[in-house]
C-alpha cells in the first residue's frame, strides 16, 4: 500500500493536480480579497463600460460582489475541487466575455482563457485524485 502511495505521489499527473489545486484555490481568494483593498490593482477598470451601464448599482459595488464570489469559489475549490474548479472555469469564461468588450484588455482575456483551461484540467484531475469521503 505504501509503495502504491509513493508511486502515485511521484506521478507527474498527480503533481500537476497538486499544483493546480494549490494555485487555483489561493488565486481566486487573493483576487477576491484584493477587490476590497486594491493593493494589487484597481479592479474597477476591468469592468466593461457596456456592463457597467446595465447595472443597477455602481461599478465599484458590483466589483465588491465579484470579490465575494471569487473568495467563495476559492473556498469551494479547497473542499470540493471537482465542483469548484468547474465553477471557476465558467466564471472565468464570463470574465473573458466582459474583457473582450474592452479593446485594451485582450491580453488579459487571453491569460484568463489559460486560467479557465487550467481550472477545467483541475476539475478533471480531481475526479481521479480527490480522496472520496
Amino acid at each position: 500500500m505504501a509503495e502504491r502511495l509513493v508511486s502515485r505521489v511521484s506521478s507527474p499527473s498527480y503533481q500537476a493536480y497538486q499544483i493546480l489545486y494549490v494555485v487555483l484555490t489561493i488565486a481566486p481568494i487573493v483576487a477576491g480579497l484584493d477587490k476590497f483593498t486594491h493593493f494589487l490593482v484597481n479592479w474597477d477598470q476591468y469592468l466593461s463600460p457596456i456592463i457597467a451601464r446595465m447595472l443597477p448599482l455602481s461599478a465599484h459595488s458590483f466589483m465588491l460582489g465579484v470579490g465575494i464570489v471569487e473568495i467563495a469559489v476559492g473556498v469551494i475549490i479547497a473542499f470540493a475541487p471537482e465542483v469548484g474548479a468547474g465553477v471557476l472555469c465558467l466564471w472565468l469564461l464570463g470574465i473573458i466575455v466582459n474583457l473582450l468588450s474592452i479593446p485594451a484588455y485582450f491580453d488579459i482575456a487571453l491569460r484568463d482563457f489559460g486560467l479557465a483551461a487550467g481550472a477545467l484540467a483541475l476539475s478533471r484531475l480531481a475526479s481521479e485524485y480527490r480522496p472520496r469521503v
